[in-house]
Order: structure tokens, then sequence, then C-alpha cells
């Protein structure tokens, strides 16, 4: 298959994007609509030593694309490592296709940090988004948010104000933007999303950004007690594949989760050993509870289970 042309087939679209830095461009987006609608495949090449932003990531996770790495006349998936070859309709596993060499073992705790916190609002006049936003990032990069916008580049400035004001345009329909933070060490890439719900406005934010080296635990130690009075939910994981908002098509191991703040619970009954003790944050109808996952006799994704079972709660995936 030519390297440098992109095509449509009745089972894919398949864009090759030679670029270091592959972000969540106009044309990118609306591609993986008109892939979706059209009940065809995204996949977008690029080259092995090329990184793809997070936004870029999550939406061809929502498109249920894939990304394709080439190294010379070879493919392979993006995140899987998995090798491909060319069926003459898109990029696909093949019986000849060597298996892929074994995931590398990590070290625990290495990567950049992801952040995931869902707030239901009340749907009124008063409501302002990002409150939630800007103390994420805040305690990601030390500083507000640089701007936001409806692809990358963003185009607009911090604002609170404007961000609601856009979002009300665009409402009953759901609006998901781009938010850019920090520099450097500490760059932080998300992605807000604004849905009206049963009970108000649901605003769903995830976050990539710095190590977890680079942040003190103590500070996101507060970010929950922030939150704890208005969030629904709040995870935090570590994923060793990225850093500064950024992934490289090295395989790694998946996100590994850190901590879990769990909101508006009053604590309940246990129906099992309780593999991790929560630390109760706020009172009354505000209560939230907060657990490190990083500790104690469970590893991190079974206690995680174990706390998501215990209040019966939704998580975003």
């Amino acid at each position: 298959m030519n390297g440098t042309t992109d095509t449509i087939t009745d089972r894919a679209v398949v864009l090759h994007q030679d670029r270091a830095v592959v972000g969540l461009a106009p044309w990118l987006a609306q591609a993986a609509v008109d892939a979706v609608r059209d009940g065809l495949l995204l996949q977008v090449v690029t080259p092995a030593d090329g990184v793809i932003t997070y936004p870029f990531e999550t939406m061809l996770a929502q498109a249920q694309g894939q990304w394709i790495v080439r190294a010379g006349d070879q493919y392979r998936d993006g995140l899987t490592g998995l090798p491909l070859q060319w069926d003459g309709q898109r990029f696909a596993r093949s019986d000849a296709a060597q298996p892929a060499d074994p995931l590398p073992t990590d070290e625990p705790w290495t990567g950049g940090l992801e952040v995931q916190i869902v707030t239901v609002h009340p749907a009124t006049e008063a409501l302002r988004l990002g409150a939630s936003t800007e103390a994420a990032v805040r305690a990601l990069t030390g500083g507000d948010p640089a701007g936001w916008g409806v692809a990358e580049p963003v185009t607009e400035p911090w604002s609170r104000h404007e961000l609601t004001a856009f979002c009300r345009t665009r409402a009953p329909a759901p609006t998901s933007l781009t938010i850019v933070g920090g520099e450097r060490e500490s760059a932080t890439l998300g992605v807000l999303t604004v849905e009206r719900v049963d009970v108000g406005v649901r605003e769903q934010l995830r976050l990539a950004g710095p190590p977890l080296s680079v942040v003190d635990a103590t500070t996101i130690e507060g970010l929950a007690e922030k939150l704890a009075g208005t969030a629904r939910s709040m995870i935090v994981s570590v994923h060793p594949g990225r850093s500064g908002g950024l992934r490289s098509s090295t395989p790694s191991m998946p996100a590994l989760p850190w901590g879990i703040l769990v909101g508006h619970q009053e604590r309940p009954v246990e129906s099992e050993q309780e593999l991790v003790v929560g630390r109760a944050l706020g009172r009354g109808a505000r209560r939230a509870w907060w657990y490190r996952l990083d500790g104690g006799p469970g590893a991190p994704y079974e206690t995680l289970g174990a706390v998501v079972r215990r209040y019966g709660l939704n998580v975003p995936r």
C-alpha cells in the first residue's frame, strides 16, 4: 500500500499523518464523525517515532478507531504493538503475522498522571462550568488552564464565562472541548465533555499531565479535598506510556489506578472485606470518601473494583 496516500474503502478510512506530533486537528475530528456515521473504521497511520496527543487518543477511542504505526514497510498497532498488514480493505492482523513482542514490565507508578472527574450540576442560569478543570490543572501544573477550543491547537484563552456560554449555544447536544495547560515538564492536555442529563448538567473532565514524580502526592490529596463537596467521582491513574499529555508508540502496560474519590455518599454497609480504608472528606449530603490505591494488600485494579462495587458507581472509561 502507498505510504503517503489517504484511502477510503468499503471497510475503512485510512489517513496518513507524517508528523512528529499528531493532535486533534479539526479535519481529523470531522473525519472521525464521518467514519462513524458511515459505519467505517478510522485508521490513522503515523511514523514509528511519532507521538499522539491525549485529545486525539481520546477521540480515536470514542470513534473505535485505530492508531497504526509505520516502520519501514512494516505496520503495527500503535497502542498494543500487534503487527498488522494491508488486506486490500484495511490494516488487519493476519495469520502470517508474527506475534508481537511481550509487553514490557514497567516500574509501578512511573509515567504521566491521568485524572478523570465527573461533576453533575443543577441546570440553572447561574451555572458556570470549568471549576473542576481549573482545580485539576492547577494541581498538575501550578497554574490556570491556558486555553480551550473544539480541536487542537486551541483557539480561545481560558475563561469559564466564555466556555459556559459556548456550551449553552450547543445545548441540549453534548459539547466536547480540548483543554490545555502548563508547559514543558508540567504540560497537560485534556478533554472536557458537557451534556444535559435527567438531573441537570454533567461535566466530565479527562486530563493527561506530567509524571507523578513531579507532582507531590499531597497536592493530589489536596485536589480530592477541594472537589469533595462537588464532584461525583474522581479517578487518578498513572500511565507509563504517556507524559505531558503525549503518548509514544512504545508498547506499555495500561494505566495503574492510584486513587479514587467517591462524592455525595454516606458510608455504605460493608458487604465484603475492605481492601483499603477510605478517608471521609466533608460532611452531610456533600460527604465524600477518598481511597488511595497504591498501598494495601490488594492490587490497585482489584481494590478499585472493590470500591466501585461498594458504591454501585459508574466510572468513566
